[in-house]
């Protein structure tokens, strides 16, 4: 005669299910706090840094910003013309333009005129390979202004919002420049080169004095 489980061992079993169960959906809303609580605070560090760090580095490594244009609508943006560089750590072109900044950034030295490089990763890259490699770029070539590393999604979802405008085929391409208006617009989804001054410089300007 096989055995028979009591009442009581039955119950026993039932409860300690039901507590096993009842954690599961906590721990899920706790871990989901804490990611939010984390990125709240990577927010705001990030926040501080712009504010008051006139060369900034940012590596958002955690996604704390969800679109491209929840990063440009901060503070340090506001009623500034931004010049925005998609570039690659591998690109040649890429790093070739960057000795025309010098004369770019002089032109418009008493202006209120933000440069914005942007690179991308991907998440099968080494981040600590990739990290390095994109850090002593920056430092050699001093790409002074702020320096944003944003996941490649964030890109392709970028162009993708903007398809109507810009194809969207534009966002596997660099070197490729934006021009952004003082009340966060992209008025030029390709704008100049540095290499190409004064066309470049009068571009910035009529977007200053409108």
């Amino acid at each position: 005669m096989k055995n028979i489980p009591s009442l009581s061992t039955l119950i026993i079993c039932l409860c300690f299910t039901q507590a096993c169960n009842s954690k599961l959906p906590n721990q899920s809303i706790d871990q989901e706090q804490k990611e939010k609580n984390h990125k709240q605070e990577r927010l705001k560090a990030i926040k501080n840094k712009l504010l008051s760090d006139q060369n900034c580095i940012i590596y958002d490594s955690t996604q704390v910003f969800n679109s491209l244009e929840d990063f440009l609508k901060l503070e340090r943006f506001v009623g500034k013309v931004v010049y925005l560089d998609f570039w690659g750590t591998g690109c040649k072109p890429c790093i070739k333009e960057f000795a025309y900044l010098p004369d770019l950034k002089k032109k418009f030295k008493n202006e209120p005129v933000e440069y914005v490089y942007v690179t991308t990763y991907r998440k099968k890259e080494s981040d600590s390979f990739y990290s390095k490699t994109w850090r002593a770029l920056i430092e050699k070539h001093k790409l002074t202004g702020v320096n944003l590393r944003i996941s490649n999604d964030a890109k392709l979802r970028f162009y993708e919002r903007h398809r109507n405008i810009v194809d969207p085929e534009w966002a596997h391409i660099v070197p490729v420049y934006l021009l952004i208006n003082k009340e966060g617009t992209v008025i030029n989804y390709v704008a100049p080169r540095p290499s190409s001054k004064e066309i470049l410089y009068a571009e910035i300007q009529e977007m200053l004095v409108n």
